[in-house]
C-alpha cells in the first residue's frame, strides 16, 4: 500500500472541507471550520507556514490530512520536547470512513515520520496529543510506539501528550 504526501493545495480544499463535516472526523478534530472559505482561511493562510498541512493518498488514492509543527521555546509541547534536536507534532485525520479501523494512520505516521527524518536529520522526537476520549487513535498511536506522557487541559477538553523517540539517539 504505497502512501504519498502532498502539500494542502487549494484544489484539495472543497475534499478536505468534505471530510471535516464527516461524523467520524468531528467527533475529535472540530474546529469549526466547516465551509471552503473557512477552511482555506484557517489551513491555507499565510501564517500557515510554521504548520504545513497534507494530503495524505494511500494506493494513489486522497485518504485523509496531516499536519506538523516543530515544537519550539514557548511551545505548548515544550515541556515534552526532546532536550536535544528537534521536536516535532503531529495531526492527522482518516477521511474515508471506510479506511478507519484497517491499519491506514499507523502506517500513514510511520511513512509520515521516515520522510520527516530525512528532511531533519536533528529529528530526536514526535509529539501527538488525541483526545483523552478517542480510544481507537491511542491505540493506533501506540502501535507505531508513541507513549503517554502526560495530559495537557484546556478548552474544555482533555488530550493525552503521547511522545515518539526517533532519529540517532548516541
Amino acid at each position: 500500500m504505497p502512501i504519498t504526501f502532498e502539500p494542502l493545495t487549494a484544489a484539495d480544499v472543497p475534499r478536505f472541507t468534505g471530510w471535516l463535516q464527516q461524523p467520524h472526523v468531528r467527533a475529535f478534530w472540530d474546529d469549526g471550520e466547516r465551509d471552503e472559505a473557512a477552511v482555506t482561511g484557517q489551513y491555507l493562510g499565510p501564517d500557515r507556514d510554521d504548520v504545513p498541512g497534507f494530503i495524505f493518498s494511500v494506493d494513489g488514492r486522497p485518504a485523509g490530512f496531516l499536519q506538523t509543527e516543530w515544537i519550539q521555546d514557548g511551545h505548548e509541547f515544550q515541556p515534552w520536547a526532546a532536550p536535544g534536536g528537534e521536536t516535532w507534532a503531529i495531526d492527522l485525520l482518516i477521511g474515508e470512513a471506510e479506511l478507519i479501523g484497517h491499519g491506514v494512520g499507523p502506517r500513514v505516521i510511520t511513512a509520515f515520520i521516515g520522510t520527516l527524518q530525512r528532511e531533519r536529520p536533528a529529528l530526536r522526537r514526535m509529539v501527538i496529543d488525541p483526545d483523552e476520549r478517542n480510544a481507537r487513535a491511542i491505540r493506533a498511536y501506540g502501535k507505531v510506539g508513541f507513549e503517554p506522557a502526560g495530559i495537557l487541559e484546556g478548552d474544555g477538553e482533555r488530550r493525552v501528550i503521547m511522545t515518539l523517540n526517533v532519529g540517532w539517539r548516541g
